[in-house]
């Protein structure tokens, strides 16, 4: 019986410590949570390896995701997928379906139905005084000008067409029409200048802000309205609306991918992230992954303890 247990002893002990060690090592990949001291010294492999290299891990990990996995022309290779390419187009669809649909009421903040109506005019007042010089820049232009000058004298002749026979032999033997055709460009100075006192008069700005408000307040009547009836737009303008706005989105994407992993920072987004994970839930996680994983290495330590303990037994047998 002795000699049995002296044969089986070594072995079983063996596959025994081998299962225990591997157990051990691998609690300790994350245990302790936090070192241990006694006497002020602190106890060797406190705390626990993943816990103790967490912020060195949380770097390493930063550098590769930002160098290897999210790099612009790996992001540029997938945005290129055709799958990925009609993924976009559908949600982007989906995306000016809803704002076709939503009622015009919906976009304004509540309880402010007059919120555009404000806006709109308050931005308007604001830049009256660069609207009306831009207009008077363009009445003064020498192109608008020569068209006035013409449009003038086809207007004179209109008139004159719609005199009796003595009242144009009147003017023609004045040269009153003479006169009036040689003095066309005076005539449209004049008419220029009119306009800019008209347009500076504060009581004819007043007037124009009223009705054009009053035109502003009906058209923001029909709130109840979905916005896709408001600008009447059918299936194949819509269809290039998408395409269009996909064609925009991907020329953005396309040449900001870099400023915009620059801006995100993805190196210490990455490593904030990891150092900011509860250790405990890390461990959990890792577990539940590797779960058969780490039962296979468990039972391997015990298998060699085994052969190690075989080898031992078969060396004293062959030392006797």
């Amino acid at each position: 019986m002795s000699s049995i247990l002296l044969f089986l002893a070594p072995p079983v002990v063996g596959a025994f410590i081998g299962f225990i060690t591997n157990v051990i090592a691998i609690k300790m990949l994350f245990r302790p949570l936090e070192e241990i001291r006694i006497f002020g010294i602190r106890v060797p492999f406190t705390p626990g390896v993943l816990p103790k290299q967490r912020h060195k891990l949380a770097i390493n990990i930063g550098v590769m995701v930002e160098k290897e996995l999210l790099t612009p022309e790996l992001l540029r290779q997938r945005l290129e997928r055709e799958e990925v390419r009609q993924k976009i187009k559908h949600s982007l669809s989906l995306f000016t379906e809803k704002i076709l649909s939503a009622n015009a009421g919906d976009l304004l903040p509540q309880n402010r139905k007059n919120f555009i109506h404000e806006k709109i005019m308050s931005e308007a007042e604001k830049n009256y005084p660069f609207a009306a010089e831009a207009f008077l820049f363009f009445l003064r232009s020498e192109n608008v000008r020569r068209h006035l000058e013409a449009r003038g004298q086809v207007f004179l002749s209109s008139v004159i067409l719609k005199l009796n026979v003595f009242q144009r032999l009147f003017i023609s033997a004045a040269q009153y029409d003479l006169t009036l055709s040689n003095r066309m460009p005076e005539i449209i100075d004049d008419f220029i200048l009119n306009i800019e006192n008209i347009i500076k008069d504060e009581s004819v700005k007043q007037k124009l802000f009223c009705t054009a408000g009053a035109v502003l307040e009906q058209f923001l009547g029909n709130q109840n309205k979905n916005i896709g009836s408001i600008i009447n737009l059918n299936v194949d303008e819509k269809e290039k609306l998408d395409n269009f706005l996909f064609e925009q989105l991907q020329a953005v994407l396309d040449g900001q991918i870099e400023n915009m992993l620059a801006s995100i920072n993805v190196q210490d987004m990455v490593r904030e992230r990891i150092d900011s994970l509860d250790m405990l839930r890390v461990e959990k996680i890792v577990f539940d992954v590797m779960a058969n994983q780490f039962k296979w290495i468990n039972i391997f330590g015990g298998i060699l303890g085994f052969l190690i303990g075989l080898f031992q037994v078969f060396l004293i047998t062959m030392l006797r």
